[in-house]
């Protein structure tokens, strides 16, 4: 198998439980909530760490950042980009699953530029980077707030996730695309 085939049935996968979840749900809550959102990136860990006993920290950023779309709180979506940007995976993994999150929300080159910039000199300064930054973070954190529509945060849901883990995917296959291409 390839990667494009792995991505494929990973997305198999995701569109398999989504439908799960929205089959419980009555006609009028058709939309994910934060803690579907969670089932769905669970969904995702589990299928690396099943193949790799471990989740990448590539893909565990993209969960990580994808859980932030629909964040309860503004203070638990900052939490959520944190924690991303603290297991990023290095500047080259990162930076393609912010360009992966860009794609998915809509953003000009510019905004995905310097959020990238963003990620990648946070995910180097570490910690006390990310104090001196506090409000970078809380500025990333805003493209992620959520319309209004909870049938469009829904799609931008699914739209981030799958971008985003399909860029992960990307990242990590030279060093895990044989384990993960093992039946």
């Amino acid at each position: 198998m390839d990667v494009d085939e792995f991505k494929a049935l990973l997305e198999s996968t995701l569109d398999a439980k989504f439908a799960q979840i929205m089959s419980d749900k009555p006609a009028k809550e058709r939309f994910l909530h934060y803690v579907d959102a969670i089932t769905l990136t669970t969904a995702v860990r589990n299928i690396f760490k099943h193949k790799l006993k471990v989740t990448p920290p590539q893909v565990e950023a993209a969960c990580k950042l994808s859980e932030a779309v629909l964040a309860p709180s503004g203070r638990e979506r900052e939490n959520l980009i944190k924690a991303a940007v603290g297991v990023g995976g290095g500047a080259a993994g990162i930076a393609m699953v912010i360009g992966g999150i860009g794609a998915a929300l809509g953003w000009g080159a510019g905004a995905v530029a310097a959020t990238t910039a963003f990620f990648m000199g946070s995910s180097i300064a570490g910690p006390v980077g990310w104090i001196s930054t506090g409000i970078a973070i809380a500025a990333v954190a805003g493209y992620f707030v959520l319309t209004g529509s909870p049938q469009k945060d829904t799609e931008r849901f699914m739209r981030v996730l799958k971008n985003s883990v399909n860029q992960a995917v990307e990242a990590i296959w030279p060093q895990y695309g044989e384990a993960l291409s093992d039946s």
